[in-house]
C-alpha cells in the first residue's frame, strides 16, 4: 500500500490536532487533555450489533439542555477543557446547537463523533460550530454495513466525510473493529485518507453493551491485539505527519512506565487536600451518560464508582465525592498500574479499567494499589 502521494495532495500543509490543544502541559492520566465525554441520548437511527451503548431508535429520552448547561459550567470550574459529543447520534439530540454554543461560551472546545448519516449540509450550521468531527467506521463497505444493520451505512458515512473535508474542516474516522476486520484496515485507511480524513482513531471493539452478544470470534486474542497494533504502526510511518493515526492499545509496560501520568489520582499531595483539586486533575475522561450520571473514564463502568448525577450537581458534593468515595477509584486503578508491571502484551487501558470496576466487586482478593 502507498499512500503518500495522494495524501500529501490532498493534507498539504500544516495539520491541525482534531482532539488536543498545542498548549496541553500536563496529562491527567493517560490523556492530554482533561475531556468530558457527552451522551446526551441512547437515541440512534442505527441499531449497531457492536454498540456499547445499547443506543437504537426506541430510545427517546434525553438530558435536559437546562440541567445539563448548569452541570456543564461546573464542570468547566472543574478543569475539564474539551467536550466530546457522542450518542446514541447526537444529531439527533434537539437542542445540540444550544448546547453546542453554550459550551464553547464556557470555554470548551467541542468536538463530536457521529455515524455520519445525518451530517448533511442541512446540519451545516451545527456542524461549523464544532473543533472536529468524526464519522465511525468498522471495516469496508460489507463488514460495515453489517455491523450496522444498514445497506447504505457505508456510502453515506463516506459521503459524509468528504462533504466535511471538502468545506475545509477537519474531519477524522473513528475504526471500531472486530478480530476478523483487522485486515480490512489498510483499505480501509487508504480510502478514508483519500476521502480527506486527517486523523484515524483505531480501536478493537469491547465486549459491553450490545457487542455481548457477539460471537466469540470477534474478540481479539492477544495475538490479534499485536495484529492491529503492528498494522497501526504501519499506517504511522506512512501517514506521519500529514495524517495522525491513533490505536487505543499499548503495551502494557509501557503504562506503568508512564504511571507518572496518574500522579494526579495516586500520588501524595500533602500540600493540597484532595477535595481542594479540580475533578479534573483526578478523574479524565468524565463520562456523562444520556441518564445524567457522570462516570470515571468509561461509559460501563460499574456504577458503584459513579461520581455524581446532573441534577443538582454542585461543588460541595463534588467535595464529598472526593473526599468520601474517590478512594475506591485510586484503589482500582492504582492496583490497574501495578498489574502492568509484570504483565506482557498489549492493553486496551480503558476498557480494562472498565471490566475491573465490574470484576473487583465479584472477588474478596485485593485490587492492590501502585506506588508512584
Amino acid at each position: 500500500m502507498s499512500m503518500s502521494s495522494r495524501v500529501k495532495h490532498r493534507c498539504a500543509g500544516s495539520i491541525p490536532n482534531l482532539w488536543h490543544s498545542s498548549t496541553a502541559t500536563t496529562r491527567s492520566g493517560f490523556l492530554p487533555e482533561r475531556i468530558v465525554h457527552l451522551h446526551p441520548t441512547r437515541l440512534c437511527n442505527l441499531s449497531c450489533l457492536h454498540c456499547y451503548s445499547e443506543s437504537d431508535p426506541s430510545h427517546k429520552e434525553a438530558l435536559d439542555p437546562d440541567v445539563l448547561g448548569a452541570a456543564l459550567g461546573l464542570l468547566r470550574a472543574e478543569g475539564y477543557v474539551l467536550l466530546s459529543l457522542s450518542g446514541g447520534e447526537p444529531l439527533l439530540y434537539p437542542p445540540l446547537r444550544a448546547v453546542v454554543e453554550q459550551s464553547r461560551e464556557l470555554g470548551f472546545r467541542v468536538t463530536m463523533i457521529s455515524n455520519g448519516l445525518l451530517a448533511t449540509k442541512r446540519m451545516d450550521s451545527v456542524l461549523s460550530l464544532l473543533d472536529g468531527v468524526a464519522i465511525s467506521f468498522d471495516g469496508l463497505a460489507a463488514t460495515h454495513n453489517a455491523m450496522r444493520r444498514r445497506s447504505d451505512a457505508f456510502e453515506r458515512a463516506c459521503a459524509a466525510v468528504q462533504r466535511i473535508a471538502a468545506t475545509g474542516r477537519p474531519v477524522a474516522a473513528a475504526i471500531s473493529l472486530t478480530r476478523e476486520a483487522i485486515p480490512e484496515l489498510p483499505d480501509l485507511a487508504d480510502h478514508l485518507v483519500s476521502l480527506g480524513v486527517r486523523a484515524l482513531q483505531v480501536r478493537p471493539v469491547a465486549r459491553a453493551g450490545r457487542a455481548r452478544s457477539l460471537a466469540d470470534c470477534s474478540f481479539h486474542s492477544s495475538s490479534d491485539y499485536a495484529r492491529l497494533y503492528l498494522v497501526v504502526l504501519a499506517l504511522q510511518k506512512e501517514l506521519s505527519p500529514e495524517v495522525q493515526v491513533h490505536c487505543d492499545l499499548a503495551p502494557a509496560k509501557g503504562l506503568w512506565q508512564q504511571r507518572d501520568a496518574y500522579s494526579g489520582l495516586l500520588g501524595s499531595c500533602e500540600t493540597v487536600p484532595l477535595e481542594d483539586r479540580p475533578l479534573a486533575d483526578l478523574v479524565n475522561p468524565l463520562v456523562v451518560i444520556d441518564t445524567g450520571l457522570l462516570k470515571p473514564i468509561a461509559y460501563d463502568f460499574d456504577g458503584r464508582f459513579d461520581v455524581a448525577s446532573i441534577d443538582g450537581l454542585s461543588s460541595d458534593y463534588l467535595r464529598c465525592y472526593k473526599r468520601q468515595r474517590l478512594p475506591a477509584l485510586q484503589k482500582l486503578i492504582g492496583g490497574a498500574l501495578a498489574s502492568m508491571q509484570a504483565r506482557q502484551g498489549l492493553v486496551d487501558w480503558f476498557d480494562h479499567c472498565a471490566r475491573l470496576s465490574e470484576d473487583c466487586f465479584r472477588t474478596s482478593a485485593p485490587i492492590g494499589s501502585a506506588e508512584l
